[in-house]
Parts: structure tokens; C-alpha cells; sequence
């Protein structure tokens, strides 16, 4: 059975996007590891296992997307359920990592905007399963879409410690970002703004925000 047309663009559009995430999150690191040698030595099994597993997500939203797009519906649920795993590993790795940055380097405010990335996901990848089940498939998608873009900030990062600029400039990035991508993916795919969206992206911003507070008050 073939997928109606928009259906199939909407999604092959969603797995360019993932794609392009992915091509750039792996170009940052490349860069970082290259120009700052220094940090190679921080690349222990557990922080490879972590960046596997963050790319691995990358990789998982863009071929469920093409599969969506290819009507392989069946194939799409079961990776679809099995995420889970996934993002647990994300979760965990990523936890223990935050908090030895923050203890062995001294970085206490790399933990809470790592930490703040996944207060944004994990709600939104929830709201993803959520909106799949009420066969809403847009707002599926873009909660997807929206929790993966919060979880960008370390790539950012790694792209302009490699440029010589602050830190603090990876997060003004984000937001910019973030609303460029979600928006124009809404717009591009119905024209119009849907009140999911709004809502989905109200909450990532007020993450932003309320991270931004805490660093302004406490570490700068």
C-alpha cells in the first residue's frame, strides 16, 4: 500500500532534517576532537558509549521517519516501542556523565544545561507516544523533532569552542535554532501553526529560560 503523497512528504522531509542533525552533530564533535586534541583523553568507554548512543537516536529518527514515509507502518511501530531502550541508555549514560563533568572538571554548569536537555526530551519524547496513539501524526512528529533539537546544545558547543567563542553562545544559539527548525517544518508541512506546536515549544523555551536563570544566578 502506498503512502498518500503528503503523508510521504512530510515524513521524508522530517528524515532530511534528522539527517542534516546528524551530519552536523557528528561534524562538531569531529572538529572539536581535531582542533582541541587535549580532549581526547576525556573519550572513555562510557562517554563513547553515550555519544554512540546519542548518534544512535540521530539515526533512529531519521529512518523511522523514512519508513513512516514508505508505509512500512509495522516495521515502524516495533523500532518505535523498542526506543525505549534506547532513550533509558541515553538517560543513564547521560546522568552519570553530567555529574562527572561537573565533579572531575569542575563544570558545574555544563551538568545543569545537560541536565535541562533532558527535563525538554524526555517530556516531549513521552508527548510523542502520547500523540502516536491519538493517530495525531504531525504533533508526533514535531515533538520528536522538538525534543531532539533540545538535546543539540553539546554540538553546538563543541562548534564554538572550535570558533574561540564563549561557551554562553552555543545557548543563545539554541533558541534561534530550535524555533527556525520546528516552525519552519510546521509551515513548510500545513501552512499554519497548530496549538501542540505552540504548546511543545512554550515549554523547551521555558526550559531554556529557567536553565538561563539558574546559571546567571549561581555561576556567573
Amino acid at each position: 500500500m502506498r503512502a498518500p503523497e503528503s503523508h510521504r512528504r512530510e515524513n521524508l522531509l522530517l528524515s532530511r532534517i534528522a539527517q542534516g542533525l546528524l551530519g552536523f552533530t557528528m561534524l562538531a564533535f569531529a572538529l572539536k576532537a581535531l582542533v582541541h586534541t587535549e580532549v581526547q583523553a576525556r573519550y572513555t568507554p562510557l562517554v563513547v558509549f553515550h555519544g554512540a548512543v546519542m548518534l544512535g537516536w540521530l539515526t533512529l529518527l531519521a529512518s523511522q521517519a523514512w519508513l513512516a514515509a514508505r508505509h512500512r507502518m509495522n516495521l515502524h511501530y516495533t523500532i518505535g516501542r523498542a526506543s525505549i531502550a534506547l532513550v533509558g541508555a541515553m538517560l543513564v549514560s547521560g546522568a552519570i556523565i553530567a555529574g562527572n563533568i561537573g565533579r572531575e572538571l569542575g563544570r558545574p554548569e555544563v551538568t545543569v544545561v545537560n541536565i535541562a536537555a533532558f527535563v525538554t526530551f524526555v517530556p516531549l519524547y513521552l508527548a510523542a507516544l502520547h500523540f502516536a496513539r491519538r493517530r495525531d501524526m504531525q504533533a508526533h512528529r514535531q515533538a520528536m523533532l522538538i525534543g531532539t533539537l533540545a538535546l543539540m546544545t553539546p554540538a553546538y558547543a563543541r562548534l564554538v569552542q572550535v570558533a574561540g567563542l564563549p561557551d554562553p553562545v552555543a545557548i543563545a544559539a539554541q533558541v534561534p535554532i530550535t524555533l527556525a527548525i520546528a516552525l519552519g517544518y510546521e509551515w513548510a508541512v500545513l501552512g499554519r501553526l497548530t496549538k501542540p506546536v505552540i504548546a511543545m515549544l512554550g515549554f523547551s523555551l521555558a526550559v531554556i529560560a529557567v536553565m538561563v536563570a539558574v546559571l546567571l544566578a549561581f555561576f556567573m
